[in-house]
């Protein structure tokens, strides 16, 4: 296994916690009150748009980082390691915030296929 190849999987785990936080914190400038959305027991309408719009945030920062780390030479095994090292990140942010449980279930089994997608759209490049 090459250095490059090595070198994929923080790449690409780093792209999806970049940019997922980048994000947020965007979201959050934008729309203040979806900082406290883990914390509220009873949502609006408004706060669950902000919770589905985090959650197109976080699918897509998992597509980028599935590209990132095909992009770094990374393949399916690297991809994997990529995607089950954030559903284990995903899992533990779950157990430490558990409200809202629809958004966890909307979000894990996300994750891994969209990293292998964002895989995918590199290896049609070429």
């Amino acid at each position: 296994m090459s250095f490059k190849t090595i070198l994929s999987v923080p790449v690409g785990f780093g792209t999806i916690g970049l940019l997922s936080s980048a994000l947020a914190k965007i979201q959050g400038i934008l729309f203040p009150v979806s900082l406290q959305l883990f914390n509220k027991s009873v949502l609006t309408s408004d706060d669950i748009i902000q919770l589905v719009i985090k959650l197109v945030c976080v699918y897509l920062s998992c597509i980028a980082g599935g590209f990132v780390t095909a992009l770094c030479g990374g393949e399916n095994r690297q991809q994997y390691i990529v995607g089950i090292s954030m559903t284990l990140i995903v899992i533990w942010l779950w157990i430490s915030t558990v409200q809202p449980f629809w958004f966890w279930i909307l979000l894990l089994p996300g994750i891994l296929p969209l990293v292998l997608i964002g895989g995918k759209i590199k290896q049609k490049q070429h």
